[in-house]
C-alpha cells in the first residue's frame, strides 16, 4: 500500500494504520505494503488458516540518519493478530481481532524561534520504547469495482520508557481512539484481478484530550490527534493463477 501522511502533532508515538482484510474464506492471503512522504514504511500480511479465522502481522520502519541533525524522527514497530471475519452476503463482510504490539522511537525539533514572542528557541527530543494491546472491528460492502469499509480500533498504549532531553515524561499510559473509512477499487476481469487500490483515512487521538485542558508541550504533543492519509496497493497471491469473475 502506497501512502501519504499527515500528522497533526510532533508525537514521538506514530500508531500504525487500523487494519480491514478482505478475506473470506480458509486459504485466502492478503498482502500490502506502504509508503508515507514522510519516508515513513508499513507492510502486512493477513492469512486465513480456517473458515472464519484470520491472523495477521504488521510492522512498520521510520529510518532516520544517525548525524547531528538538529531535526529527525525514528521509528520502528510491529504488532501481531488474530480474529475472526464473517461473510454476511456476496457485497457484505464484517469482521474483529485484537492483538498486541510494540515499538521504539525518537524525535527531535525545535520550536519558537523568530515567530515566537520572545526570540527563544526550545529543543524538544523525545525518546520512547511503548507496547501495546487493541482490538478492533471491521465492516465492508463489496460492489463491482469498488468496496466501501470503516474500521474502528482501540487500543491501550504503555510506555516502559518516554523522556523529553533524558527527563521522564509524566505519562505511562494512554488509550487511543483510531477509526479508519476505506475505499478499493479493482478490476475482477482484468489483466490484474489480484491487486486493489486503496484510498484511506484513519485517525488517532487519546481519550481523553481536550482542547479546553492546559497541556505541557510534551503531554500536548503525545495527545494531539493525528491524520493518516493513505493511497495504496493491496494484492492477493491467492488470485495469482485464477481470472477472478465472482467474489
Amino acid at each position: 500500500m502506497a501512502s501519504t501522511g499527515l500528522l497533526a502533532s510532533c508525537s514521538v508515538y506514530t500508531p500504525l494504520q487500523p487494519s480491514a482484510p478482505l478475506l473470506r474464506d480458509k486459504g485466502q492471503v492478503e498482502v500490502a505494503g506502504s509508503v508515507f512522504l514522510a519516508k515513513r514504511l508499513e507492510g502486512s500480511v493477513a492469512y486465513s488458516p480456517a473458515r472464519h479465522v484470520l491472523v495477521r502481522a504488521a510492522g512498520g520502519l521510520r529510518p532516520g540518519k544517525v548525524d547531528t541533525t538538529r531535526t529527525y524522527f525514528r521509528l520502528r514497530q510491529f504488532e501481531l493478530g488474530a480474529g475472526t471475519y464473517w461473510p454476511l452476503s456476496g457485497q457484505w463482510l464484517v469482521g474483529g481481532l485484537g492483538g498486541y504490539g510494540r515499538g521504539k522511537s525518537s524525535r527531535r525539533f525545535d520550536a519558537g524561534g523568530f515567530e515566537s514572542l520572545n526570540d527563544s528557541v526550545t529543543t524538544y527530543q523525545y525518546e520512547a520504547r511503548f507496547h501495546k494491546v487493541f482490538g478492533e472491528v471491521f465492516a465492508a460492502y463489496e460492489g463491482e469495482r469498488t468496496t466501501m469499509g470503516l474500521t474502528y480500533r482501540l487500543s491501550q498504549v504503555r510506555f516502559p520508557a518516554l523522556t523529553n532531553n533524558g527527563i521522564p515524561i509524566n505519562l505511562r499510559r494512554m488509550t487511543r481512539n483510531e477509526p479508519m473509512f476505506f475505499v478499493r477499487y479493482w478490476d475482477r476481469e482484468g489483466v490484474f484481478p489480484w491487486a486493489q487500490l486503496q484510498l484511506a483515512v484513519s485517525l488517532s487521538w487519546s481519550a481523553d484530550y481536550s482542547k479546553k485542558i492546559w497541556y505541557e508541550q510534551p503531554l500536548r504533543d503525545l495527545k494531539e490527534p493525528q491524520v493518516l492519509t493513505s493511497l495504496g496497493l493491496v494484492i492477493y497471491p491467492h488470485r495469482f493463477k485464477k481470472q477472478y469473475s465472482t467474489r
